[in-house]
C-alpha cells in the first residue's frame, strides 16, 4: 500500500466570508465551489453529532483542494494557533513573484510574521519565504524558487 497523490487541506474557519477572500482575492486560487451541508455520514467521519458545516472548496494549482469549513452547528469558541504549539500546521504554498503575491495577499491577512527572508544554506538554499496568518490564525508559509 502506498500514498498515491494529495487530495484536500481543511481549515475550520469562524468567518467563512474572510476566508473565502484570503484564499481567493488574496492568493488568487479559484473557488470551485460553497454550500451548506448537514448529512450524517459526514457526523460519522468528524466525530461530531448533528452537524451543519458552511463549506467551500478552491482549486490549488499543481493539484489538489483546499477546504474551507465553518461549522455553524455545534459551533465552537476559535483556537489561537502558534507555530510551536504541538498539532498546529501550516501551509507551504509556492508563488512565482512574492513581491507581488505579498501585496495582493496583504489586506486579507491577520499579520504577516516577517519580511521575505532568502534561504542562506542548506536544501532549501536561495528560496525567498515568508510566513502569513490567514484571518482565521491559520499560517501560510509563501515561497518563491531561487
Amino acid at each position: 500500500m502506498t500514498v498515491t497523490g494529495f487530495n484536500h487541506f481543511n481549515v475550520s474557519v469562524a468567518d467563512m466570508d474572510a476566508a473565502v477572500a484570503f484564499w481567493r482575492d488574496g492568493l488568487g486560487l479559484q473557488l470551485l465551489g460553497r454550500g451548506t451541508v448537514s448529512y450524517s455520514h459526514l457526523d460519522t467521519i468528524v466525530g461530531l453529532d448533528e452537524t451543519t458545516i458552511e463549506w467551500a472548496e478552491l482549486d490549488l494549482p499543481g493539484g489538489g483542494l483546499i477546504e474551507l469549513f465553518r461549522y455553524a452547528a455545534p459551533a465552537a469558541a476559535p483556537i489561537t494557533p502558534a507555530v510551536n504549539q504541538p498539532g498546529t500546521t501550516h501551509f507551504a504554498i509556492e508563488v512565482d513573484d512574492l513581491a507581488i503575491v505579498l501585496e495582493q495577499v496583504r489586506p486579507y491577512c491577520r499579520r504577516i510574521v516577517s519580511d521575505p527572508v532568502n534561504i542562506p544554506f542548506g536544501d532549501w538554499q536561495g528560496w525567498l519565504c515568508v510566513y502569513v496568518e490567514e484571518s482565521n490564525g491559520v499560517t501560510v508559509e509563501l515561497l518563491q524558487r531561487s
